[in-house]
């Protein structure tokens, strides 16, 4: 699963022109996503009203729109997506992706695009490792909340037990239960002596998998999650030399398994550990001592002096306007005009690509949730 990475994201915000169109539609991983195409039409429908307000011909919405016509007409498309579709149009661009993002449906044309639902994906506060386990296969993966890369391993785990123990293993005849003792470890029914035999070769591959584990995460100290059956993530655990194991597990035997819905359940164990950063970040802002700011004005020119530490913007807000960087001055409009831009995008974009950390929160659990957007200060 790989996202919008860095240099594509940087190439949005850099984009400029009289109709940048963009689009943000809810879907789901199965079935034919239906409801998701209407929801496309109707937004596809409404920019077109608006680049006829603007003066566009007929011909020229026709030509400006045909990618996204295209796309819906794509019926294989439609059935393999992710949670969203984002979609951006200008006269140079045409970019769409599928993402595991929870997005509500928007849609806007302006003289730039609307990014600030994707600034989640580039939270690196959230980095772990899931490790898929089993006696017969083994892989190692980099995760965020938003991402799963699987880390190349060749030459430094074992494959399988196997490779470890040698090819005499399966003419053993004994059964590994999945049943545990009171200590957590499998159990092994056989004769008395092979049984000991099949303990020592397990103990003895998943040392070897703990050996190459550490020598390729070396000093890192993001969770480890492992992805096995019962019996194994506890006696893994158990010897394992890795001083961050998360301690609860995606049980199941994931050799043939979905990654992705693997990487899903795991950032459900994790989900206190993602909230770690950003709770810590809200009790600076509560610190007297520390310079924040609610005020609007006060924030657009700090993040745009690269001023701004932490931003958290409440989700679904806008604010419709214009800032003119040179002179700090601010217009801001009730109700949204033409070629309108949303102030709190601009903001946490701004903040984003000057090195500070943006947060999108429900409007309730904003540091001070009187204000649609607060940040803390570096100076």
């Amino acid at each position: 699963m790989t996202l919008l990475k860095k240099k594509q994201f940087d190439e949005l915000v850099a984009e400029r022109g009289d109709y940048c169109v963009s689009i943000y539609i809810p879907t789901h991983h199965n079935g034919e996503n239906k409801d998701s195409m209407i929801r496309l039409k109707n937004q596809a429908s409404k920019i077109e009203e608006q680049l006829v307000a603007l003066g566009l011909k007929q011909r020229a919405i026709f030509e400006y729109m045909e990618p996204i016509t295209k796309l819906l007409q794509d019926t294989t498309f439609w059935r393999h997506l992710s949670d969203s579709l984002l979609v951006f149009r200008s006269s140079d661009k045409f970019v769409y992706r599928t993402l595991p993002l929870d997005v509500e449906e928007f849609s806007l044309v302006s003289n730039r695009f609307y990014l600030l639902p994707l600034l989640s994906i580039f939270n690196r506060h959230d980095q772990f490792y899931i490790l898929q386990l089993s006696l017969k296969k083994n892989r190692l993966f980099e995760a965020y909340q938003y991402e799963l890369n699987e880390i190349p391993t060749e030459d430094l785990l074992p494959e399988s037990l196997e490779d470890v123990v040698g090819k005499d293993v399966k003419q053993k005849s004994l059964n590994y239960r999945s049943g545990q003792t009171p200590g957590g470890f499998g159990l092994y029914h056989g004769k008395g002596e092979g049984k000991e035999d099949k303990e020592k070769e397990v103990t003895k591959y998943l040392q070897a998998v703990d050996d190459g584990l550490n020598k390729i995460l070396g000093d890192a100290s993001a969770p480890l999650v492992i992805a096995s059956v019962e019996h194994l993530c506890s006696q893994f655990q158990h010897l394992s030399d890795y001083k961050n194991i998360f301690p609860k597990c995606v049980h199941g035997n994931h050799d043939n398994g979905d990654m992705d819905k693997v990487h899903k359940k795991a950032c459900e164990l994790l989900k206190p550990y993602f909230d770690q950063a950003r709770n810590e970040n809200k009790e600076k802002y509560s610190e007297t001592n520390l310079r924040i700011t609610s005020d609007l004005k006060e924030l657009l020119i700090a993040a745009n002096g690269g001023r701004i530490e932490t931003l958290f913007v409440g989700k679904g807000q806008h604010i419709w306007g214009d800032f003119d960087v040179e002179n700090a001055k601010l217009k801001i409009h009730e109700n949204k005009e033409p070629m309108d831009h949303c102030l709190l995008d601009f903001a946490a974009k701004s903040t984003f690509l000057k090195g500070g950390n943006v947060f999108v929160e429900e409007v309730d659990e904003l540091p001070a949730s009187e204000a649609p957007a607060n940040a803390i200060l570096r100076y």
